[in-house]
């Protein structure tokens, strides 16, 4: 009798009653667990609370050289929502989901400045950048100009200094937006690579059927551009995340002046690969010496139905989710109500 009682109490218990419930149980959750890593900044009247921010990524686009000393520097934003959360729905619809879209935006960075840093022989002369928003899943090109120094060949690490603000919270009442901001500071390393001037090898052509989170071939044409032949040479790809390489080079054998070699790698690249193309390394070894090499590659982009790009269609398949449980919802609740009057 007394399980029978409990499990009416339970029928009982109105469907938006639950949702509150577990809203408050998770929103609790998420403050216990933030606090202890940052401080979490409400308004009084909060409908919702977005976690989340951007996440500014920077890499380089080209390599350097005496005669081209431009460097073209990629920022990706690949902020993502962890979660947002209702407080309230006290207020007019219009505000609580007005409030909703607008807790979104957490993921944006505004009023981006850009200083980037020399390092060793490799100087920069341009001074710092300014962006003035990069939403999330956007990307912006940078260029800096830079002078080399005496010896300057290979790959650098240039530090990146990067300052923005983004939304922390924002309320919304009677139509009116007030979005409260913080700044933000950090600093990325862009790996460079600079082709100096001595060498006789030339990279002068690359082919690749990669793509995001794949695995395939990299082959590059190493041309001997030089008047000497060029004895045992071996070839070795050196990768930066988000590629990953074989350990093992590839033997080329012998390149005369004036003529190629085929060197192929396997490599993979990881998911949250963001660009279209990035620059690698190849170290050429030979008898006497080695020299060191730019190896530009291309990404071949995901194909998504309706030409959407994978975070959209990941946004379409949650919305259709989200649809479908609704409708399910909205069937299933004349069905609850007639069973409820044939009870009574």
């Amino acid at each position: 009798m007394r399980l029978f009682w409990i499990a009416k109490r339970a029928r009982m218990v109105k469907p938006r009653s639950i949702v509150k419930f577990f809203s408050l149980v998770t929103l609790l959750s998420l403050l216990f667990s933030a606090s202890v890593a940052e401080d979490l900044i409400f308004f009084a009247d909060d409908h919702y609370k977005a976690l989340g921010g951007p996440k500014i990524e920077a890499s380089a686009v080209n390599c350097v050289s005496p005669s081209d000393p431009v460097l073209r520097i990629l920022l990706a934003n690949d902020g993502l929502l962890d979660e947002l959360v209702p407080i309230s729905s006290n207020g007019s619809k219009e505000d609580v989901s007005g409030e909703m879209r607008e807790e979104m935006r957490c993921t944006d960075a505004l009023n981006i400045q850009a200083t980037l840093e020399g390092c060793g022989p490799v100087n920069v002369t341009s001074g710092p950048r300014s962006i003035e928003s990069l939403p999330s899943g956007d990307r912006a090109e940078l260029s800096f100009n830079i002078t080399l120094g005496n010896g300057a060949n290979g790959w650098y690490d240039l530090p990146l200094i990067l300052s923005y603000e983004h939304q922390v919270d924002v309320s919304v009442n009677g139509g009116d937006v007030s979005p409260l901001y913080q700044p933000e500071n950090s600093t990325a390393l862009v790996r460079v690579f600079v082709q100096g001037e001595d060498g006789s090898l030339r990279v002068s052509g690359t082919r690749s059927d990669l793509r995001p989170g794949g695995s395939g071939m990299i082959m590059a044409v190493i041309e001997n551009a030089g008047t000497e032949i060029l004895k045992n040479c071996t070839a070795r790809l050196i990768c930066v995340p988000p590629f990953h390489g074989d350990a093992d080079g590839c033997a080329l054998g012998e390149i005369a002046p004036g003529s190629p070699a085929i060197a192929s790698f396997p490599a993979r690249v990881d998911e949250n690969a963001s660009q279209e193309s990035y620059q690698l390394g190849c170290e050429v070894g030979f008898d006497g010496g080695k020299a060191i090499l730019s190896v530009p590659v291309a990404l071949s982009k995901s194909v998504w139905p309706l030409g959407l790009s994978s975070w959209q269609a990941a946004t379409a398949a949650s919305l259709v989710l989200v649809a479908s449980a609704a409708t399910i919802l909205f069937i299933r609740r004349p069905r609850s109500s007639r069973r409820r009057r044939r009870l009574g």
